[in-house]
């Protein structure tokens, strides 16, 4: 066997050996908490908006862990009354948080695998960097997607929306499925430490039909962002 060969074949049998890995660590023990709350505000709260809890559907229930725990709530605009105003309609973000068991694989989907379940076509997606208040910007995953909501009507009717979303554990935050996979690989074979994740995500409907114009939705959508995490996140167990 020469060098060359060497070379193509120890980067997937390390990548093999840390996957082993996982399975020889304890699978109880000390468990850590994902680095957010999952209180999210309502009433009118944060300053704005009006939030009202939501519950999960039976069929996220079904689909994932027993102990996987959710924290839901829809929040509308609020936009003050004016004569001169343009005819647009109060921007309205539905907010998701889901918290993993202890089976990580069961407990958190990507959004790009949960949409489609939901009746969502044409994603697309692209990495983002959003302010939230006192901490600067970070970087979330955006997905845009179609939905038809009239499914049983001979005419369809098409509904544009906007997704965000980021996932948090105990002291990591990433927009990325696959870092965070490895930062979990990482931090159990290497510390022998399990974590709960959390992703928090954000959908926000807009166009034509709802009379809320695409650039007035991602701004109340990334304002929403900013007052939620800057509240939600422990932000001294991250490091930033």
């Amino acid at each position: 066997m020469n060098i060359k060969t060497l070379k193509i074949l120890i980067p997937p049998f390390l990548l093999a050996v840390m996957l082993g890995g996982i399975y020889l660590m304890p699978r109880k023990g000390e468990v850590q908490d994902s680095s957010i709350s999952m209180n999210l505000p309502t009433g009118m709260s944060p300053d704005g908006w009006h939030g009202m809890r939501r519950q999960e559907s039976e069929q996220e229930r079904d689909i994932l862990a027993p102990d996987t725990e959710f924290s839901k709530a829809d929040y509308v605009q609020e936009i003050p009354i004016s004569l001169d105003a343009p005819e647009t309609a109060p921007v309205m973000c539905r907010v998701s948080i889901v918290k993993s068991g202890h089976d990580l694989n069961n407990s958190i989907h990507r959004p790009e695998r949960c949409l489609p379940a939901q009746g969502h076509f044409n994603l697309t997606g692209t990495t983002v960097e959003v302010p939230v208040e006192g901490h600067g910007t970070i970087r979330m995953t955006k997905l845009k997607s179609q939905q038809n909501i009239t499914p049983d009507e001979p005419q369809p009717v098409i509904l544009d929306s906007m997704h965000y979303y980021v996932f948090i554990g105990h002291r990591h935050m990433t927009e990325d499925h696959l870092a965070r996979t490895l930062m979990d690989m990482k931090d159990r074979v290497l510390y022998g430490e399990d974590q709960r994740w959390c992703y928090f995500q954000i959908s926000t409907a807009y166009g034509d039909k709802i009379k809320v114009p695409e650039e007035e939705a991602r701004k109340q959508t990334e304002r929403l962002i900013s007052q939620l995490l800057s509240q939600l996140v422990k932000w001294n167990e991250l490091g930033m």
